[in-house]
């Protein structure tokens, strides 16, 4: 299985499971954030029901926290979106319990590091938190979803499209050149996190 992870602290999107999805190259590691305590942000998230998603727009990548988001031992590393092959299957009822259209990668930060073939680190032990509703379109970017070793997850965001197909046109740029592009608020567990932000990676 090939990893694209590059951190002692980063998992690659397959290594609690063993599934055989796409693995998105690593976040820098950082310590815990300091959650902020306001959830009026992201109430619009949790009333949220169903799978939509605007035809048509081209979301595909890996997303990277610009700030750290942690939850105990649980370091999210990074927001997945799929191509609309992903989101048309997962819509007409074809899902899995290992992938999703829109799903967050957490790393547990206490587990074993391993080396892959490519020399890149990654710690052993890593979940997913695949949605049970999401909204993404023309911008608007809203999840709910919920893991028994994270809880309940909530965001309401907004990705700036205009930002996006800019980077896509230039074929993307390092991390650390990167541009902020999706920016949301989020109740993750039993934290409350505002204003994070993200930068995009479409992979290799």
């Amino acid at each position: 299985m090939r990893r694209w992870m590059l951190v002692a602290t980063t998992a690659g999107l397959l290594s609690a499971c063993g599934q055989a999805e796409p693995t998105a190259p690593a976040a820098e590691a950082t310590p815990a954030a300091t959650p902020a305590a306001d959830t009026e942000a992201i109430s619009s998230a949790a009333d949220l029901e169903g799978f939509t998603h605007a035809a048509g727009e081209d979301l595909f990548g890996y997303y990277f926290p610009t700030q750290p988001v942690q939850i105990g031992d649980w370091r999210l590393d990074h927001i997945h979106i799929g191509g609309a092959m992903e989101f048309a299957a997962w819509e007409r009822g074809e899902r899995t319990e290992t992938y999703a259209p829109v799903m967050l990668e957490f790393s547990d930060v206490t587990s074993p590091i391993s080396t892959n073939e490519l020399g890149q680190q990654y710690h052993q032990r890593s979940l997913r938190v695949l949605p049970t509703a999401y909204r993404l379109g023309e911008g608007d970017f809203r999840f709910v979803g919920r893991h028994p070793d994270i809880g309940d997850v909530r965001i309401d965001g907004m990705i700036d499209l205009a930002q996006l197909k800019a980077e896509r046109d230039t074929g993307g740029r390092s991390q650390a050149e990167a541009a902020a592009l999706l920016k949301i608020s989020a109740q993750v567990g039993p934290e409350a996190f505002r204003n994070l932000s993200f930068t995009w990676f479409g992979g290799d």
